[in-house]
């Protein structure tokens, strides 16, 4: 397992992150339960043992941040565990302010500390923005829980160009974006992660299977997706000629993408877990095949995000 630091950060992180949405929450194309605690403690203890050191959960994933802070209990060698909270409005599209704010952000901290069972969280992130969001009112309340010693770092995830171009805005207080990236959606290469790279910000990438389309279940997506196929069929053929498979194929790209820091992948199977690890292990892509998967585009940008997929008709 190769690791790297993260940007201008003293956390030294694994190629390969562990996501664990799905493993707190019903999740992905498929919508299928979590699986049973033990499974998941497993699971997780797996990924660490293979080399995996980066965890990445969040308060809104369900029982994930218990379990993770019980998987990881009495470790000699902590991984890096990142954590995520809301400084949406519930009542409103809108973001909190106010007392408003300062509770949301200390409660939701308080609780994370406790299900991690940790002194400080290492890096909390702020979650699903899509707008522009750091004002000075936000960026001095995130500052006194770094020199209160409950937060270390502070980082965001996003959709779009305009939040991360925003935190990037703000590189000594905020010093890692994650953002969707994929073989196929590689939008966030022309401007937010060159940036990022130049100012030394952290950068995580997640969707890299694009919620399972680009690896096996690309033929078991539901029918009202089946637009996607076509999407990923110019993948699906460069990963056969090459010998591989579409998963392998989509991770090894993504996870040697240049500006990028780790690359997050979720599941609730071990064998997945091992055969990803195996993937990536295999070094990156050769670079003539890099140049294939780069000549491939989507000219509907929209259909690259989940949210605008139905699954469902009314």
């Amino acid at each position: 397992m190769q690791y790297a630091n993260l940007g201008h950060t003293n956390l030294r992180l694994s190629v390969l992150g562990l996501g664990t949405v799905q493993l707190g929450i019903a999740y992905g194309l498929d919508q299928q339960p979590p699986p049973p605690d033990d499974r998941v403690i497993k699971l997780i203890r797996r990924a660490l043992e293979l080399g995996i050191n980066y965890i990445d959960t969040a308060a809104e994933y369900g029982r994930s941040e218990s379990l993770v802070g019980r998987a990881c209990a009495g470790l000699t060698c902590q991984p890096v565990i990142a954590t995520k909270l809301s400084i949406r409005d519930a009542d409103n599209a809108g973001l909190l302010t106010g007392q408003a704010l300062r509770q949301s952000v200390e409660q939701s901290l308080r609780q994370s500390l406790q299900r991690l069972g940790v002194d400080v969280l290492e890096l909390v992130q702020l979650h699903s923005l899509d707008t522009r969001f750091a004002t000075p009112e936000l960026l001095d309340l995130l500052a006194q829980y770094c020199q209160r010693g409950w937060v270390r770092y502070w980082g965001v995830t996003t959709y779009g160009e305009e939040a991360p171009l925003d935190a990037l805005d703000h590189p000594e207080l905020i010093r890692a974006l994650q953002i969707p990236y994929s073989a196929l959606d590689r939008r966030m290469e022309r401007e937010v992660i060159p940036r990022a790279q130049a100012q030394g910000t952290g950068v995580f990438l997640r969707s890299i299977f694009l919620q399972g389309v680009l690896s096996h279940r690309l033929d078991s997506l539901p029918a009202a997706l089946n637009g996607l196929s076509p999407l990923a069929a110019p993948l699906l053929r460069l990963a056969q000629d090459a010998g591989m498979d579409l998963a392998e194929l989509a991770l090894r790209f993504a996870a040697f993408a240049s500006g990028a820091h780790s690359a997050i992948f979720g599941t609730t199977n071990v064998s997945e877990l091992e055969a990803n690890i195996r993937a990536v292990e295999a070094g990156p892509l050769p670079p003539d095949l890099v140049a294939a998967v780069r000549a491939i585009e989507v000219e509907d940008s929209a259909l690259l995000n989940p949210g605008n997929w139905r699954l469902s008709t009314p």
